[in-house]
């Protein structure tokens, strides 16, 4: 099976590093290859799609900055894709279909740590890519209430806009209320980049969450953010954007692999990839 990742500056990637260990569970082989498109011309992504597919790949993960842009040159587009407006995820097959995984990862992500448990009210940092996935998904987990900030207010409004259309409830903010409120959480988002090794620092400023909040982070490298770090200090619960990461990249398989592998119990192999990428990554 031949898929790959296209994307801007992505030597460094994991994904190769999964969707290998993935082939080896399911034993099947595997040829992953990187496609860094950040000198070339911008038509050049929608021709080598079409080359890929033709090519007898599989399918192909996306990455910035072509998570948004993808699903104009598509045949067809999931529910989750379009509603987010995004996919980092494409399956070939006489058809290009695009779909998002870290919204289907999220909800894994969730359900592996709280079950069926809802969210309850949650501040969401960031309304980028990654936000829009993970906001539906809390939709789709029943989630009470979710406050929303980002610098861009116009991209902040637009997401509430689209939530609010859900019915749900979301109110974009601003950083001296979170100030004021933060203790009145369930549960703390950072879909921003601020934490990645190339955007120190901490989403939260000076703030501090609470023992009795969750705290999530969709950065992963390094995986000890200081948002993570500060959650740490207090005893709050900590969901790593680890898990997203795998997540995601199980559901890409399986779409790769048109799900012949679904019913595979992957529950040991899923405790095996945490403690490899934790040991990896979360130093």
């Amino acid at each position: 099976m031949k898929i790959g990742l296209i994307g801007n500056n992505i030597s460094s990637s994991n994904a190769p590093d999964i969707h290998i260990r993935l082939a080896k569970i399911f034993q099947i082989p595997l040829e992953y290859l990187l496609f860094d498109l950040k000198d070339k011309e911008e038509n050049y992504f929608v021709v080598l799609l079409e080359e890929l597919r033709v090519a007898g790949f599989k399918g192909v993960n996306i990455t910035f900055p072509f998570k948004e842009k993808v699903i104009k040159h598509v045949d067809n587009i999931s529910k989750n894709s379009r509603n987010v407006g995004s996919a980092n995820t494409l399956i070939f097959r006489k058809k290009i279909t695009a779909q998002n995984t870290d919204y289907t990862g999220f909800l894994k992500t969730y359900n592996f740590h709280f079950g069926k448990n809802t969210p309850g009210t949650i501040l969401v940092l960031g309304a980028g890519g990654v936000s829009r996935a993970v906001t539906f998904a809390l939709a789709s987990l029943g989630v009470e209430k979710i406050f929303l900030i980002d610098k861009d207010e116009i991209k902040a409004n637009s997401l509430s806009k689209d939530l609010s259309n859900l019915n749900i409830n979301c109110v974009v903010t601003k950083p001296d209320q979170i100030e004021k409120n933060l203790s009145s959480f369930d549960g703390i988002i950072n879909c921003t980049p601020v934490g990645h090794y190339d955007f120190p620092g901490c989403p939260l400023g000076n703030l501090m969450p609470n023992k009795k909040q969750w705290i999530f982070d969709a950065v992963y490298t390094p995986a000890k953010t200081n948002f993570i770090k500060k959650g740490e200090q207090v005893g709050a619960k900590i969901i790593s954007g680890i898990d997203l990461f795998i997540f995601q990249a199980i559901d890409a398989f399986l779409y790769f692999t048109e799900n012949k592998e679904n019913n595979h119990d992957l529950t040991n192999h899923i405790h095996k990839l945490r403690k490899h990428y934790f040991d990896k990554l979360y130093i």
